[in-house]
Parts: C-alpha cells; sequence; structure tokens
C-alpha cells in the first residue's frame, strides 16, 4: 500500500522509554477490557433467581447501558481538561476512577450501588482511553505507534477473555476484585512514565519538555532530543525565540475560521464516519450481550458449546486476531488490514444472516451441521471485526488530528463513540425482537460493506509516518484518497451502486418493495439537491454516492 510519502530514515527513540509506554498501556488496555467485558457474565450472575441480587431484563439493559451512557461525559471531561493538566494527569485520575468503581462493584449490597460503580467505571475508563491514546501518538516511536497501540486492542481483547472466564468459573465479586487489582498495579505503571513533551511546549513549560524528551530518547541520543524539542517550538511557535515562548501567554488564541479551515474538517469528517459506523458493524453489541446473541443463534437444544464457553472462545478469538493485527501493523498499512477486516466482516456476517433466514424458512441443512457452521461464522465475524475494526478507528483519531485541536476532538470523537454505542446497547432488545437473529446480522454485515467502501475511497495511509507528515496530506487538496494523486479517476457512482443491489435486495424482503421503492427514490433526490447546490468536489461525490446507491435500491426493489 502506497504511502503519503516517502520519508528518510530517522534515529529511533530510547528502547528503554518505549518498553515502560508499552507496559504502561498494556496495563491500561487489560484494565479497560475487563471493565468493557464485565456486563456480559455479570448480567447471566444477576439474573440468576439464587444470586445475591437479582435483576429483570429491563434493570440489566440499563446496566449495560449506562456504563456507555456515562463514558461520553468522560471522554469529553478527558479531551477539554488534558489540554489543560495535562495527558499524564488525567490517566492518573482515570485509574483512580476505576479503582473506586470496582470498589463499589464488589460491596454492593443493593442494584443502585452497583450502578453508581458501572456509572464511575464508564466514566473513568473514558478518560483512560482517551488520555492514553493522545499520550501514545505523542511519545511513541513513529514506526511502532501502530503497534503500540494496536497492542493496547490486544490487551482490551486479553482483558474481556480475562473477565468473561474469571466470571464463568468465579463468584462475581471476586471476578470483580481480580479486576480492581489490574487496576491498583496500573496505576504504579503509569507512575512511571513521562509527561508528554508535546504538551508541555504547548503550555510554554520548555524545561520540562526537555526533560520528558531525555528520557524518552534515552542518554545516548541527547542531540536528537534536543532536535526534537527545536522542532517543537518552531511548530508552535514558529516566529518566536525562546525568551519570547516563555514570556508569552500560553497558547495563542485563534479564531472560529482557522478551526473550519480544510486540513482540519477532512480528518475529522474522515474519522467521524469511520468511527461513527462502527456502532452499528455490530462488535460493541456483541461484546455487550455475547451469551444473549450466542443463545439466539443456537438450534434448539443442539449447542456446540454452553453459553460461557462459547463466550471465553470468542474472546480468545478475538485476542488472537487483534495480536496478529498488532504485528502486522508494523509492515502493513493501516488501509490493508481495514480492507482485510471490512471484506471478511461483512462476508461472515451476511453468511450468518442468511443461513439463519433459512432456518426460518425450513433450511435443508442438519441441524447439527447447521450450528457448527454458525459457530465458526460467528468466532470468523468477532475475529475479522477485532482485526482491524476494533483497533483502527481508535488509532487513527490521535494520527489524523491536527496538534492544535487533537486533546479536544479526541475527546469529542471518543464522546460520539459512546453515545452510539450507549444508543445500540440499549436498543439491543428492541432491535432484536424487531429485526429478530437473522435482520441484527443482515444490518452488522450491510454496515460492513458501507464502511469497507469508504475505508478504499477516503481513508488516507498513516503506517510509520510522523505526525506532521500527517498533518501535511491533509493540506493537499484532494479529498478523497484514491484521487491524491492528479490523474487519478474512479467512479464512484459505479461502487455505490452494487451497496444498492445488496441493500434493496435483503430490504425488500426485511421491509417491502414499496418501502424501498420510497427509499430509492428519496435518496436520488438527495443526490440531484446534493450536486445542484455542490460547492465543493465533496458535495459532488456524494451527490454521485447518493445516485449510485439509490438508483440500484430502486432497481432492486422494482424486480
Amino acid at each position: 500500500m502506497q504511502r503519503i510519502q516517502e520519508t528518510e530514515p530517522r534515529p529511533k527513540k530510547g528502547f528503554r522509554s518505549q518498553i515502560f509506554i508499552s507496559i504502561a498501556s498494556w496495563l491500561i488496555g487489560t484494565s479497560y477490557g475487563m471493565s468493557m467485558g464485565h456486563s456480559a457474565v455479570l448480567l447471566p450472575h444477576l439474573r440468576a433467581e439464587n444470586g445475591s441480587l437479582y435483576i429483570e431484563e429491563e434493570t440489566g439493559s440499563w446496566i449495560a447501558s449506562v456504563y456507555a451512557f456515562a463514558a461520553p461525559i468522560g471522554c469529553l471531561v478527558a479531551g477539554v481538561t488534558m489540554d489543560i493538566w495535562g495527558r499524564w494527569k488525567m490517566n492518573i485520575i482515570g485509574d483512580l476512577g476505576m479503582i473506586v468503581g470496582w470498589i463499589l462493584i464488589i460491596f454492593a449490597e443493593n442494584i443502585p450501588m452497583l450502578i453508581v460503580g458501572r456509572v464511575l467505571e464508564g466514566f473513568s475508563r473514558s478518560i483512560l482511553a482517551t488520555a492514553i491514546m493522545v499520550l501514545l501518538d505523542e511519545v511513541a516511536e513513529p514506526r511502532y505507534r501502530g503497534f503500540i497501540v494496536c497492542s493496547v486492542y490486544t490487551c482490551v481483547s486479553i482483558g474481556i477473555m480475562a473477565i468473561s472466564s474469571l466470571g464463568a468459573l468465579l463468584h462475581w465479586r471476586i471476578a470483580s476484585a481480580l479486576a480492581c487489582l489490574v487496576s491498583i498495579v496500573t496505576l504504579l505503571a503509569i507512575w512511571v512514565i513521562t509527561e508528554s513533551p508535546t504538551w508541555y511546549v504547548r503550555m510554554n513549560r520548555v524545561q520540562e519538555a526537555d526533560k520528558a524528551l531525555q528520557w524518552l530518547w534515552g542518554p545516548k541520543k541527547a542531540n536528537q532530543a534536543k532536535e526534537e524539542l527545536y522542532d517543537l517550538k518552531r511548530r508552535f511557535h514558529p516566529c518566536n525565540s525562546e525568551e519570547e515562548i516563555l514570556s508569552k501567554g500560553v497558547v495563542q488564541e485563534r479564531n472560529l475560521k482557522k478551526y473550519l479551515e480544510p486540513r482540519i474538517l477532512k480528518p475529522f469528517f474522515i474519522m467521524h464516519v469511520f468511527n461513527g459506523l462502527q456502532a452499528v458493524c455490530g462488535l460493541g453489541i456483541l461484546t455487550f450481550y455475547t451469551v444473549d446473541i450466542v443463545s439466539k443463534t443456537r438450534n434448539g437444544d443442539i449447542e456446540v458449546l454452553d453459553d460461557y464457553s462459547s463466550t471465553v472462545v470468542i474472546s480468545v478469538v478475538r485476542v488472537i486476531f487483534v495480536l496478529v493485527s498488532s504485528f502486522l501493523m508494523l509492515s502493513l498499512g493501516r488501509r490493508t488490514i481495514a480492507m482485510i477486516s471490512g471484506t471478511s466482516s461483512t462476508i461472515s456476517a451476511i453468511s450468518l444472516g442468511v443461513i439463519l433466514l433459512l432456518r426460518e424458512m425450513g433450511s435443508p441443512i442438519h441441524p447439527y451441521t447447521e450450528s457448527y457452521i454458525l459457530f465458526i461464522l460467528l468466532l470468523i465475524y468477532a475475529g475479522s471485526m477485532s482485526f482491524g475494526f476494533f483497533s483502527l478507528p481508535t488509532i487513527m483519531i490521535g494520527e489524523t488530528q491536527p496538534t492544535h485541536v487533537r486533546g479536544f476532538a479526541c475527546g469529542y470523537f471518543y464522546t460520539m463513540n459512546d453515545l452510539f454505542l450507549g444508543g445500540v446497547v440499549k436498543l439491543y432488545p428492541w432491535i432484536s425482537n424487531t429485526l429478530k437473529i437473522q435482520g441484527l446480522f443482515f444490518m452488522f454485515g450491510i454496515s460492513c460493506l458501507v464502511c469497507t467502501v469508504f475505508v478504499y475511497l477516503f481513508l488516507p495511509e498513516t503506517q510509520g509516518l510522523t505526525l506532521s507528515q500527517i498533518e501535511d496530506y491533509f493540506r493537499k487538496d484532494n479529498v478523497l484518497w484514491i484521487t491524491r494523486h492528479k490523474g487519478s479517476q474512479i467512479s464512484v457512482y459505479s461502487i455505490a451502486g452494487p451497496i444498492g443491489c445488496l441493500f434493496g435486495g435483503l430490504g425488500s424482503d426485511l421491509w417491502g418493495r414499496r418501502t424501498l421503492n420510497v427509499v430509492g427514490a428519496t435518496g436520488t433526490m438527495i443526490g440531484w439537491i446534493l450536486i445542484t447546490f455542490s460547492q465543493n468536489a465533496a458535495m459532488l461525490v456524494w451527490g454521485r454516492v447518493f445516485e449510485g446507491f439509490s438508483r440500484s435500491t430502486t432497481a432492486s426493489a422494482l424486480t
């Protein structure tokens, strides 16, 4: 996969500092995963009649969703405060909140206390997720940045697997106590690493930035540390001497117009869509409701594994796929990994939907054979999503956003991600009852397909590039990655067509031909309006996308 530009070899930051940073981030990922996967094993325990606390289905959906709904507040708080107090300090605050949340859950004597613990966990893990990703983007060696950040998501999957295994073997209070212990160890690891030198320079704390860079580069690379400090000062304060930098205000005020420049809006748009689509691609729903989804795919009393064992196996598969992806991140580009993930997720999710639909209509497949095929496809889907779509959106948020808006932008994106996730988690009981389990997987498959096409058209390749080089790419005129070179042309109209055909074919059976014809006509009208009033290339491209998609939807529905 072609890079944005070729770069000269550059010295690498100190190995020891990168190890300490990696260990701290891996522990944060493990703690995050144990918190995120907790409800999948906690809710079945609480629904048991002989449990110490008993809940009904509606209460269970609130315990799962308040965690996600509290998360956006944590993301927003982190996005604003880490530009004021620093990335390192917000990681400490987030981990302390996690510890308090686990303690409340461990000693919960009633449902409100349990819910408060989950709220605090959701709030705090979002502070951690936002702060650690920005910190990693700013202190990790560019050659290893993708690997380190992706390996955090390997640890998230390990955390989910660990809490699933502990929940299947131990009482939920004991499992929660062990998760709390991981958060305590994480606090010690965070304490060892340094604050971001980028943040120090922005705050005009040049001497502390120098110390941080000396720690990052190591004692034998003092010259490289000085050079990076000089580059940071030049980027943030291009017209000032060091004395002027120290004597002036913290950060120069920028007017609104600068925040509306294409170099800011383009990465903002791309990451907004890429992240937003993940909510309906389904991995979040599968994480929160693994046991329920596995049980609904079962054919009567036939089961490959029991529900809890299936949850553990799915978690193990996710760990393996994310681990493989982490190492491939060192050599393969972001786009290649995203395309592999999206294509295989689309095929497996739609295949699950087709087989489950055939079951409703009287499947010719033997029930035992069908059960094994469904379970294997579910493993492929979970693994494929984890391979790329699980980690890449978050990895690329910090990489693609300009330096002076990175903290706020990351907080905003994580906020929106958690709002979307909280919404679909809360709506899952309604979605699964309305669409049935086959419709749920069709929704996942179509969403993965749309996301894959979007990745192909828009997502830039950032592997191995410094943050400055990525910023320079977005200063160019193109919006589509595939048109980054002059003379490169492609028909987005023809690309959108097959997606519309697939959507029309599946949607006609689910929602009716008349409804799909109305949807197609409306989409065509929107496309023409966008083209008529287009003021830039992006509006024109989206108009053609709407036309191609809607034309094919209408054609499929009419036949």
